[in-house]
């Protein structure tokens, strides 16, 4: 009989060797997890203020599309050219003389607001929007008009403060309209000369730029799209869009009378004509051109809100003028936005 060996069992388990080796390789995939984690997120982030913006801008472009086109609308009331004498009343006016806010209702030379009217840059801005943090050069874009919406005269309170437009259509009423506050000078009838006419509510808004969103303590550091309103016979400052660092704009001259543009300046308020405008046309008198206005070529420059890095330095960029922005060395990414905006309100009454 075979004597008995006891055997021993085969070790189960790992190594120490397997345990470091898989340790490592876990490690190693790990952090390419980790690393591809924290890229996906550094591009949904870059994806994010890219969108951001784009959105900004474009809908910078929309709000000055929407305003600008309904620029030069007073009602029913279309005097055609040569009819009204354009005036350019100050954007700072506040109405407390209402003679101040540019109308005068005389039948035999009315007068009315210019649709557009800007400041160039490098030119004075007015008091109230220099007080508003607006930067040094800024363009500035005045857009006058009525609201859309008319409300009846006899709805008003005795204590109304806010300036009214009303026309009538009667063939027996000489005055070519009526812009008051006192309900009781609203008067105006329509065809029949019986029923009473709508008025509508006047309101002005400038448009400019500013280094903060919120300019309080010092400011945030924010360039933004402001803008200040005289609406409801109030005057208020809003800021529209954040990273909006610069804007121009090109203002269309109809010199022939046709509704389009012969010539885009910078300045329309220059005594002589630019030599991209024939002088036929042109005059000397500011609010006879800034009248031929007919569509507004806007520029905006939009910043990042946050730096992205140092690809985006020493680049410049073309708003129009006759020479290019930039470059720039803070990191920030900037993108120009740019449109035509065409005032029907003065271009269809020519055409």
């Amino acid at each position: 009989m075979m004597p008995f060996t006891p055997r021993f069992a085969r070790s189960k388990g790992l190594s120490l060797v397997e345990i470091l080796i898989s340790l490592s390789l876990g490690a190693f995939m790990l952090l390419g997890i980790i690393s591809l984690i924290a890229s996906v997120s550094s591009t949904r982030q870059a994806l994010t203020k890219t969108s951001e913006q784009i959105e900004n801008g474009r809908y910078a472009l929309q709000l000055f599309a929407e305003d600008v086109a309904m620029a030069g609308f007073y009602g029913r009331f279309h005097p055609g050219v040569g009819v009204a004498t354009p005036t350019l009343p100050d954007p700072c006016a506040t109405g407390s003389v209402l003679s101040e806010l540019g109308f005068n209702n005389s039948a035999v030379s009315p007068q009315l607001p210019v649709a557009v009217a800007g400041y160039a840059s490098g030119t004075a801005l007015p008091s109230c929007i220099s007080d508003e943090s607006a930067v040094v050069g800024s363009e500035v874009l005045v857009v006058h008009r009525v609201a859309p919406t008319p409300i009846l005269a006899s709805t008003l309170s005795a204590g109304n403060t806010v300036p009214y437009f009303q026309v009538s259509d009667c063939s027996t009423v000489s005055t070519a309209f009526v812009f008051d506050k006192d309900p009781s000078n609203l008067t105006l009838t329509e065809k029949d000369c019986l029923t009473e006419a709508e008025v509508w509510p006047y309101q002005v808004r400038s448009y400019f730029i500013t280094n903060c969103e919120d300019c309080s303590n010092g400011g945030d550091g924010k360039p933004s799209l402001k803008v200040r309103e005289y609406i409801g016979g109030s005057t208020s400052t809003h800021a529209l869009v954040s990273g909006v660092e610069d804007m121009h704009f090109s203002y269309g001259i109809d010199l022939n009378v046709d509704g389009g543009p012969d010539c885009y300046v910078d300045d329309p308020s220059v005594d002589v004509a630019p030599s991209t405008c024939t002088t036929a046309g042109w005059s000397t008198v500011d609010a006879e051109n800034w009248a031929d206005v007919v569509s507004v070529r806007v520029y905006l420059l939009v910043r990042g809100s946050e730096v992205a890095g140092d690809i985006h330095n020493g680049k410049t960029f073309d708003m129009g003028r006759a020479s290019r922005v930039g470059p720039f060395s803070d990191g920030f990414k900037r993108q120009v936005y740019s449109s035509v905006i065409t005032i029907p309100n003065v271009a269809g009454a020519r055409e």
